[in-house]
């Protein structure tokens, strides 16, 4: 770290120190930097398209703009936005005060504050003119079906099978018997790409105030063109109802919907086709078993088990859930 360091102090005018790596992040790697009382938070991004970034960055500025409390880059003394070093991209940001609330902690009024914040978003995501080149999409059933054969042929190849081989195992099958079921199609549901959106908006992308209002926004790594009932549904589901599907989550579902539609109303058809829209998308994915058995990547591993828990009750309540709603 010594010389990213010294690269960092030439390229933005300061004095970093000492650095500590950010701990948890199955994906990420960050770190913490201090140069005298002052802090900040590094990022190193997954990605290496400059483009990609600069498309993240101009997405921040946007939504920073338009009143969304985002955390934006420190510009470099040469006014760009980020860095490469070794072969890897780079972005400083100011240290970013704020409470995180897990999976079960969120207050009503954390609650009632993620919906609006997220109806802001899409309000100012709609009217958009950025270039932001991804769009949202469904990958065709024939390389799913194609992947799903290959991810059965590593897992047969195991000689003795692990809890998340045999989650793995029956997941896939679950998934496959789903797609070959399935008559929904993106096209069919008429809903356009017409919203710029966050692209990963949960709980654990977002910093509190002390009053459980929606401090900081961050993360806009997954910015793209969608419907924007993909991720209002996307983020419901995750935040709410990923774990056990009690009465208590369900409350929460709806006082999620409902905050965001005090902001930006929905009707219940689009809710509807929404909905719809991400069970289709939800049954193409194949993320962490392609991860696991074909490229030999086990840090999403822990995602697996609620993802097989969540899939299997959309197959089973996805009308219910409707209704509901």
């Amino acid at each position: 770290m010594k010389d990213i360091l010294e690269k960092i102090n030439n390229l933005y005018g300061i004095n970093v120190s000492s650095y500590e790596k950010v701990k948890g992040g199955f994906l990420s790697e960050n770190y913490f930097l201090f140069a005298g009382a002052n802090r900040f938070f590094l990022k190193k991004y997954r990605f290496d398209n400059q483009n990609r970034i600069a498309e993240v960055h101009a997405s921040k500025k946007y939504f920073a703009d338009g009143g969304i409390p985002v955390i934006l880059p420190i510009p470099l003394l040469n006014r760009e936005t980020f860095f490469e070093y070794d072969s890897a991209y780079y972005a400083l940001f100011p240290f970013a005060e704020g409470k995180h609330m897990e999976k079960g902690e969120l207050t009503e009024k954390a609650i009632i504050s993620l919906g609006q914040t997220l109806g802001r978003i899409h309000i100012l995501g709609k009217e958009s003119k950025l270039a932001v080149e991804d769009y949202f999409k469904i990958e065709k059933d024939e390389n799913v079906f194609k992947k799903i054969d290959d991810i059965l042929i590593k897992i047969s190849e195991v000689r003795n099978p692990s809890d998340f081989d045999k989650v793995a195992l029956q997941s896939v099958k679950m998934k496959k018997e789903l797609l070959l079921k399935n008559k929904m199609t993106f096209e069919s549901l008429d809903l356009k790409c017409d919203h710029l959106i966050h692209g990963d908006y949960l709980d654990h992308n977002v910093f509190f105030d002390e009053g459980d209002n929606v401090k900081w926004v961050f993360d806009f790594e997954k910015t793209n063109y969608s419907p924007r009932t993909y991720e209002l549904f996307r983020s419901m589901i995750y935040i709410f109802l990923s774990g056990d599907i009690t009465k208590v989550a369900l409350d929460n579902a709806k006082k999620y919907l409902d905050a965001y539609s005090s902001v930006y109303p929905i009707s219940k058809d689009e809710i509807k086709r929404g909905f719809e829209l991400y069970y289709i998308k939800t049954i193409h994915g194949f993320w962490v078993e392609s991860e696991h058995y074909l490229k030999g990547n086990t840090r999403v591993d822990h995602f697996l088990f609620e993802n097989y828990k969540r899939i299997k009750y959309l197959s089973e309540n996805l009308n219910r859930l409707i209704d509901v709603l």
